[in-house]
């Protein structure tokens, strides 16, 4: 037999076995569907994206089954539209690149299975023969869905930037108005963002340490929140609104109206995770209702102030306004400059930077915490009574005649050590 004759055999082979796998479309489909439903994270439980899923894979396989029946090449083709409207409702429903381009692949998986089994069906006697049908036909099966899984990730990209801005835009407008005390209506702003406000809200603000305007680095930080909404158990997903291109606010429900600590150590463990690289996040107090909503979104804009204007909290991957030195700190953050100069007024010399002032002003934060005793200053921080007796003797000199107001200098020393020196 000639080559020519060779590749039209091999032709009207793989034609016949692309007629067998369009017999087999509609099991397929269904197999598929159920695979995917299971195995696909973000699918279960949502009846409409399933029922694209349906779509989407219909139409896959029988444009598979269509390639190989007629010889078409991937060049000539064009998406069909179940696949497309699939890549678009994953990005708008927030589930990442990654589930689609799975779903792709254990599709792709399941399709080379079945035209194995179609090859098998024509029941050729010539063995060679039959192993080279299998290698063509699983070569046009991986050409296709390699073709139409570029395609429709380039889809799902541009959605998910699409989709952002959109909702961003959707969202603020409703958002801004619980914020400045307007009047709204709870259905209204239920039906306009998915999300209720009679409930037990907590808020977050996560932003980009290194601002940008890149689309994952966007959806990290949407995806960043969801998570922390599902540690808070939230039992609905969380309300999400960008206010500029690198930060975004966030509302979860919380079923109890206290943040505990076991809860905070897991959201603080997310924070600090490869996952979270260059997001900062801060949160706030839950809250009931509108006020509530309100205001767990104010304690979380103070918290974010302290987390970028104080020393103590400047690396902190998550800082929350439950901490209390958070809250003694967003109290002088809006004159930082005038607590700085009070701390220095109090503390004198002892507020400069220095391996000896920092000595000292410790020494004299532990004298004053335990009402002004020399021996058990001196016992809590491995001094002699001496050392401790002469730094207290110092920092008094040098007062001259001020008062000696222990909780003036309490604060002072607290404060020092939160701003940095």
């Amino acid at each position: 037999m000639s080559p020519v004759g060779t590749d039209v055999q091999m032709r009207e082979l793989v034609a016949q076995a692309g007629r067998k796998l369009q017999a087999m479309a509609p099991q397929i489909v269904e197999d598929m569907t159920e695979l995917l439903a299971e195995r696909v994270a973000g699918l279960a439980q949502d009846a409409q994206l399933i029922e694209i899923l349906h779509a989407s894979i219909d139409g896959n396989v029988w444009t598979l089954g269509h390639v190989l029946t007629n010889d078409i090449g991937v060049d000539s083709m064009q998406p069909n539209t179940g696949a497309v409207e699939y890549a678009i409702r994953l990005a708008q429903r927030d589930i990442p690149l990654g589930s689609l381009t799975h779903a792709y692949y254990l599709g792709q998986a399941m399709c080379v299975r079945r035209g194995i089994d179609a090859v098998d069906q024509l029941e050729l006697e010539d063995k060679e023969l039959q192993m080279n049908l299998v290698r063509l036909v699983t070569e046009v099966t991986h050409d296709y869905f390699d073709w139409i899984l570029q395609y429709v990730t380039k889809v799902h990209v541009a959605e998910q930037s699409r989709w952002w801005t959109a909702r961003a835009v959707t969202n603020a407008a409703a958002v801004m108005k619980v914020l400045r005390g307007e009047a709204i209506s709870v259905a209204g702003f239920e039906s306009r963002t998915k999300y209720q406000l009679e409930q037990q809200h907590i808020a977050f603000i996560a932003w980009l340490e290194l601002e940008t305007n890149d689309t994952e680095d966007q959806q990290r930080v949407d995806q960043l929140l969801r998570r922390m909404a599902s540690l808070v158990r939230s039992t609905r997903p969380p309300l999400i609104t960008a206010s500029d291109p690198s930060t975004a606010w966030a509302w979860a429900t919380i079923p109890s109206g206290e943040l505990d600590a076991a809860t905070l150590a897991r959201i603080d463990t997310l924070a600090a995770s490869e996952d979270a690289r260059n997001i900062r996040v801060a949160v706030g107090s839950p809250g009931h209702g509108i006020a509530g909503f309100r205001q767990s979104h104010e304690q979380a804009a103070k918290a974010r102030l302290v987390a970028l204007g104080t020393q103590r909290y400047r690396e902190e991957r998550l800082v929350a306004f439950s901490d209390p030195d958070v809250g003694i700190l967003s109290l002088i953050m809006h004159d930082s400059r005038g607590a700085a100069t009070w701390t220095r007024n109090v503390l004198g010399p002892v507020a400069a930077s220095g391996e000896g002032n920092a000595a000292m002003r410790e020494t004299l934060a532990t004298y004053y915490a335990t009402g002004g005793n020399i021996s058990r200053t001196a016992e809590e921080l491995g001094l002699h009574r001496n050392t401790v007796r002469q730094r207290v003797g110092r920092f008094e000199l040098e007062r001259g005649s001020r008062p000696q107001n222990s909780l003036e200098i309490s604060l002072a020393l607290r404060l020092c050590e939160l701003l940095g020196e």
